[in-house]
């Protein structure tokens, strides 16, 4: 084990997989999160693992990226991810100029994409639109997001690191040109308390830029606030992931999460991660986009709406939407940007490449540090408790729940459903094992 001390401030998904490879790796990690699990950005999404299909015309960086870690993800969390498949559908009446772009991208990427005879998809699929002219599979898979991130930290904590929750940071601390730790506070109590560390990780996402402005002045990391409204009908109408084929724009993906189904995403510049204020107009736009998929839908009640909020790498012109934005993600090493050593930042990103983006900056800090260790988390299976008759006292004794209440959940998720990838029950044992 490396004395080195790392201090990595965010547990959504980029932050818990840089804590994970950076503890295989044999350094002495703590994450630290001002909320608990999926709290920010990693919760708020609409569950998509990416093929990359939908980047494949022109982001083909992450494209590659995304089935890369699409199949790496699949293979290390098996119980976070249901492989629906994803369909990128063309209508009657609808312009085809995007396809042949689309096809060039996804054979470029290396993404799998094969056409799909539109009288076999109508009978397997009842629900989706008779105006269906053309659709196309590729390996598009549905994630859920609190179990990935409780099992990357699960695994962290397996391999040494600490997991701090409902801890803020506060402040930096510094001696001269150096970051030396963090302070931080409890939100629960309002205690304080340094943390020591050789090197500062900020992966706090939408509030990276903001946390380094307001406690070291720093303006080197240009972000862009880009938020999201999906909204949540409570039926799943089809098995697949349905994509609208055209280039990347508001209410094109309809996403059958579990027992429900997730239509977004609209797309639109914030200036703050803790304002965002869904418009009743975007409802009823994506109502009526996802409509167009799935007739159904327009007569359906929305069950819930809620919206995200990226932090997107500012570039040159960028799209005043944020819709056109890279989705690739930077190292801002401070060191050399603002001639501040022990901190490096995090920006852009997505959790379906949360796994690569965790190398690269292991890599990075393995570089800074001097040490040869590669990363490993291509082929670490992530841990997740299984709840078993052997097992279930244990348990019990541990989480401080009752062996009744374990015992109804053991009988629920030895069903062969998609209840023991998604059940609150189990949810709520595994916080208490992460709270632990």
């Amino acid at each position: 084990m490396s004395k080195t001390k790392i201090a990595v401030i965010g547990a959504g998904a980029i932050g818990s997989a840089i804590a994970h490879d950076l503890s295989s790796r044999g350094f002495k990690v703590s994450v630290v999160e001002k909320g608990n699990i999926i709290g920010g950005t990693s919760g708020r999404f609409h569950g998509l693992l990416h093929s990359g299909a939908r980047y494949a015309a022109n982001d083909i960086k992450t494209a590659r990226e995304s089935v890369q870690d699409n199949k790496v993800i699949s293979r290390i969390a098996g119980h976070c991810v249901e492989d629906t498949g994803g369909l990128f559908i063309s209508l009657e009446g609808e312009d085809d100029s995007y396809k042949e772009a689309f096809l060039k991208g996804c054979a470029k990427a290396g993404i799998e994409c094969r056409p799909v005879d539109i009288e076999s998809l109508k009978q397997e699929e009842p629900f989706i639109s008779k105006s269906v002219k053309s659709a196309f599979l590729v390996p598009d898979k549905v994630i859920n997001s609190f179990r990935y991130i409780a099992s990357l930290l699960l695994t962290a904590k397996s391999e040494g690191a600490d997991v701090l929750f409902d801890t803020e940071v506060i402040d930096f601390k510094t001696a001269g040109k150096n970051v030396t730790g963090i302070r931080t506070r409890n939100v629960r109590t309002g205690k304080t308390a340094d943390l020591k560390a050789d090197l500062v990780i900020n992966a706090s996402g939408a509030w990276s830029s903001r946390l380094l402005f307001k406690s070291l002045n720093i303006r080197s990391m240009k972000t862009i606030l880009s938020a999201g409204t999906m909204i949540v009908f409570d039926s799943r109408f089809t098995r697949y992931v349905l994509n609208r084929l055209r280039p990347p724009s508001d209410g094109d993906i309809i996403v059958p999460f579990f027992g429900q189904s997730i239509v977004g995403t609209t797309s639109f510049l914030v200036n703050s991660p803790d304002k965002v204020r869904i418009d009743k107009d975007d409802i009823e736009f994506l109502k009526n986009e996802g409509s167009k998929l799935i007739p159904v839908i327009k007569n359906m009640p929305v069950h819930r709406s809620y919206s995200g909020v990226r932090a997107l790498v500012a570039q040159a012109g960028s799209d005043p939407t944020g819709r056109e934005t890279s989705r690739d993600f930077m190292i801002f090493d401070h060191s050399k940007l603002d001639d501040m050593a022990g901190l490096l930042s995090i920006g852009g990103g997505k959790l379906s490449t949360s796994r690569l983006i965790a190398k690269d900056v292991g890599d990075h800090v393995c570089h800074i540090f001097g040490s040869k260790e590669r990363s490993k988390t291509n082929r670490i299976q992530l841990e997740w408790p299984k709840l078993t008759n052997d097992n279930l006292s244990k348990i019990a004794e541990k989480t401080g729940l009752s062996d009744g209440f374990l015992r109804e959940v053991l009988e629920e998720t030895s069903s062969r459903t998609f209840s023991d990838m998604y059940s609150p029950a189990m949810d709520l044992i595994i916080s208490r094992l992460l709270f632990d």
